[in-house]
């Protein structure tokens, strides 16, 4: 007999029931109801345990090091920079970039050595307009990750500005089976990158099956939507990811994906915002 999985519940069903349909197989495990499924949501986003960086770190050499080893600066206007931004409390490649003292493309390719990733100049907007690797534009902007290109061999190459945000590689890559390949780009691309995706199938049924994103605004409606979720019909499984101050929920059925991201904070009430895009 299938016994029910949520703790503090387990009661039995008849295998002959179980397998006609009644209840819920989630991750395996079978569940007599929709509110059990909601108990296992809370518990799974009240435990989840915030993931490692998605890339090795390594120790960082200092920006003006690396800028003065490149001829990139003067030590001069190296140390006016530093001065000046004990006062405005800006980033350094910034400050140095307001004075005129160093050049764009120099300061992009010393912020990629300090991450130890790779970087590109340029990358033309209009090839995120399709939304590549099929996130919604709301999941983009959390993880501060623009997908550029489609998933190959159980990679995807990726655009960020710098600080780089080495957790949510490890989301990305735990969500959705992809390692993740990182190339830095400078503010502005990336401000117009993260504008332009998916802006070209916005309302277009795609191939495959929809990807539904929701913003949750507190802890249990986002285990009310995910145990929604996972009771739509069919098996389910279901992963999270977490890392400050999000965690987000994949729900996988067969003929549907939606995504749950509840963003964490004293009051567990953040905005709502929802978007659909497909694989």
């Amino acid at each position: 007999m299938a016994r029910c999985a949520s703790d503090g519940c387990q009661r039995w069903c008849p295998d002959i029931f179980a397998r006609r349909g009644a209840g819920n197989s989630i991750d395996g495990l079978w569940f007599c109801s929709a509110r059990c499924v909601e108990q296992m949501a809370r518990r799974r986003l009240l435990q989840a345990r915030p993931l490692a960086t998605g890339i090795p770190v390594v120790p960082p050499l200092r920006l003006g090091v690396l800028l003065r080893h490149a001829c990139a600066v003067t030590a001069g206007d190296l140390n006016r920079g530093l001065a000046a931004q004990r006062h405005s409390r800006v980033k350094l490649g910034a400050q140095l970039r307001a004075m005129g003292a160093v050049d764009a493309d120099a300061l992009l390719r010393a912020l990629a050595a300090q991450a130890g990733i790779s970087y590109l100049s340029a990358l033309d907007p209009l090839c995120v307009r399709d939304a590549p690797g099929g996130l919604s534009p709301a999941a983009v902007r959390a993880l501060g990750i623009v997908p550029f290109s489609a998933p190959e061999r159980g990679r995807i190459r990726v655009a960020v500005a710098a600080p780089v945000p080495r957790v949510a590689f490890g989301a990305l890559r735990q969500l959705t089976g992809w390692t993740p390949e990182p190339y830095l780009v400078d503010d502005d691309s990336f401000r117009a990158l993260m504008e332009a995706y998916g802006a070209g199938v916005a309302g277009q049924p795609l191939p495959g099956p929809p990807v539904e994103f929701v913003q949750a605004h507190s802890l249990s409606d986002a285990a009310a939507r995910i145990a929604a979720a996972a009771t739509s019909g069919g098996r389910t499984t279901v992963t999270e990811a977490h890392w400050e101050p999000y965690t987000w929920v994949r729900i996988q059925g067969e003929s549907v994906v939606r995504d749950v991201l509840l963003a964490h904070d004293s009051n567990e009430e953040v905005p709502c915002l929802a978007a659909n895009t497909s694989h």
